[in-house]
């Protein structure tokens, strides 16, 4: 069940408000950056269909945006290897965790987005898997270890308010669709999707019209996107869904960044400024921070010494 892109880009309108970071922030990339996606029991058909339309944008998103190569993305789903997934069983998942926090460097990054159906009881929130499923505290443990650089943690599946207090760490960005105590189904990840199609729809636009002339070491007319701004965009998005349905919102998305395990909605999330940013104080209280620092385009390399001196070379006195 493919989504049209035009559908999508429309359906996204673009918000100027959305301030990304300050100019005068020199952002950090990761040497390389790694994904991994987990997609627990879809239910019924119509929720299978939905998941792999959402698991291919988030490829296609993550590659083409985030610079992501193909081959550093797993796809856990089902119960079955598959020709490009691997199943989402608690064995198949605690042997990839335990691979990537083994192998993923400090100077590297992993991003992991869930999606799926869960739960919570009075003790933990649940993932809905083929198998036995897991609660917060072993999904938390597996990645406990992590030394990545840039840690980004997408939790868009029911109950996942209650993942985010076992997660949080200094220095690692988690973002959950929900707040402790909201199990409806979430409309989150549906919206990121489409604020993601949004954007791979700006690219494509943009390197269809840029100009074959233009000096490739100028700065970029566009500001660079942070994960704040995907996640300001996406909890947004949600909002205005509920406001045209005319229903009440029955999901309040959270971000954590501080790793004080207390998540911020986006509607108190502080203006970003370069002082607050640069502040290490302020870095410890205030959610949002290391959230505007990362930057998901990872910036063009500029051409070597031989290739741009090899247009002078070929000149005709």
């Amino acid at each position: 069940m493919q989504v049209p892109a035009q559908e999508i880009a429309s359906a996204v309108p673009t918000d100027e408000s959305q301030a990304a970071v300050p100019a005068d922030v020199a952002p950090v990339f990761p040497n390389r950056r790694h994904a991994l996606i987990i997609v627990g029991l879809p239910g019924d058909q119509t929720h299978r269909e939905r998941f792999d339309a959402t698991v291919q944008i988030w490829r296609d998103w993550l590659v083409q945006i985030a610079g992501v190569d193909s081959a550093d993305i797993l796809v856990l789903d089902g119960r079955d290897a598959t020709e490009d997934r691997l199943p989402a069983t608690q064995e198949s998942i605690r042997s990839v965790a335990e691979q990537l926090v083994e192998r993923i460097g400090d100077d590297e990054s992993l991003w992991v987005f869930w999606l799926g159906h869960g739960n919570q009881d009075r003790r933990h929130g649940w993932f809905h898997l083929p198998g036995p499923d897991m609660n917060a505290a072993q999904w938390a443990a597996m990645f406990a270890e992590l030394k990545a650089g840039e840690q980004v943690f997408w939790m868009t599946h029911s109950a996942s308010g209650s993942f985010m207090k076992p997660f949080s760490l200094p220095g690692r960005i988690v973002v959950s669709a929900t707040d402790d105590g909201e199990i409806n189904e979430p409309r989150f990840p549906r919206q990121l999707a489409l604020v993601m199609t949004q954007q791979l729809a700006a690219s494509t636009n943009a390197e269809s019209t840029a100009e074959p002339t233009a000096d490739p070491t100028s700065p970029a007319k566009d500001p660079p996107v942070s994960v704040l701004d995907l996640f300001r965009r996406t909890a947004d998005q949600v909002g205005r869904s509920f406001d045209e349905d005319q229903l009440l919102p029955t999901e309040h998305a959270l971000l954590d960044d501080n790793g004080d395990g207390v998540g911020t909605e986006v509607a108190e999330l502080a203006a970003i400024d370069s002082q607050s940013i640069h502040n290490t104080a302020a870095q410890a209280v205030i959610d949002g921070l290391l959230a505007a620092r990362t930057i998901i385009t990872t910036p063009e390399p500029p051409p070597t010494p031989d290739e741009s001196a090899a247009p002078a070379a070929t000149q005709q006195p």
